[in-house]
């Protein structure tokens, strides 16, 4: 089966649940990005450990699970606190163990959570919205489906807008084959995407959330921060001379080659949303 092919049938198989889980919310949402969570930061730490750092990986994987769960369970008051103890465990944790650079080790598992723990939670903060705000549970939903959508849309379009009319090379000294045809293809798909979200739930009865103009900031960030985190991805895998972060995902790689855009795009999301609508 060609790569092309994987990719969709991965996509057709995976979508679903994560579309049910969005939809369902409470523990259904929780878990699903708590794999997401572990997952990436474990990958990361795998990248790490091809550069001969020896991070520490069972606390990091830990503190991920503990962070998610903060937010998750309105607990956020506690998240500097518990920041300031991971920080002073993996140091700690450090005196003990003696494998080889303590530097690398150290800074390889801040890292990884910093890189994948810290902006995944920001889907937990999106889809819980609605609680802080009063608003339909509805609107959580709107708000993931509309980062996904664009985010999915730029990675499609991008892919097969650079396969047939890529031309000129797009940070080749990061990723040899992105072209700017494919960057700008992809921008445009992610306005598509948004869009189509806001349109399928205003024919479904729901009235969308955000305005047409702030739906397309939501665009723009999933076709300019959602290619940056890519190219952000593809720059920590090509530093390990890796292809791809893991294997999980057939066509796709890892849990990182999947979801590297969602590391900016979300955060972004929802810094605009909350600071610059909601409030």
């Amino acid at each position: 089966m060609s790569s092309g092919m994987l990719r969709i049938a991965a996509a057709i198989v995976a979508i679903p649940f994560f579309v049910a889980a969005t939809i369902l919310g409470d523990w259904y949402f929780f878990i699903l990005i708590q794999l997401l969570i572990i997952l990436g930061v474990w990958e990361a730490l795998k990248l790490a450990q091809q550069k001969s750092a020896s991070p520490q990986m069972i606390l990091a994987a830990g503190f991920s699970i503990i962070w998610a769960g903060l937010f998750q369970f309105d607990l956020s008051f506690f998240a500097l606190p518990v920041i300031l103890i991971f920080l002073l465990a993996v140091l700690l944790v450090e005196l003990f163990r003696n494998h080889g650079s303590a530097i690398l080790n150290v800074s390889t598992t801040v890292f990884s959570v910093l890189y994948v723990a810290l902006p995944m939670t920001s889907l937990l903060m999106l889809r819980r919205m609605p609680m802080e705000l009063h608003q339909s549970d509805m609107t959580g939903t709107q708000l993931i489906f509309v980062v996904l959508g664009g985010i999915w849309a730029c990675d499609t379009l991008a892919y097969y807008g650079g396969r047939l009319f890529g031309r000129h090379k797009f940070f080749e000294r990061v990723s040899p084959k992105k072209t700017w045809e494919g960057a700008v293809t992809g921008f445009f798909g992610a306005l598509l995407g948004v869009w189509l979200i806001r349109w399928i739930s205003e024919t479904s009865g729901y009235t969308f959330i955000l305005t047409l103009p702030q739906t397309f900031v939501i665009g723009v960030f999933a076709g300019t921060l959602g290619q940056m985190g890519d190219l952000a991805e593809s720059l920590l895998k090509r530093d390990a001379q890796v292809k791809d972060s893991g294997t999980l995902i057939p066509g796709h790689g890892g849990i990182l080659d999947r979801f590297d855009s969602l590391l900016f795009v979300a955060p972004a999301t929802y810094i605009y949303v909350y600071y610059f609508i909601f409030r």
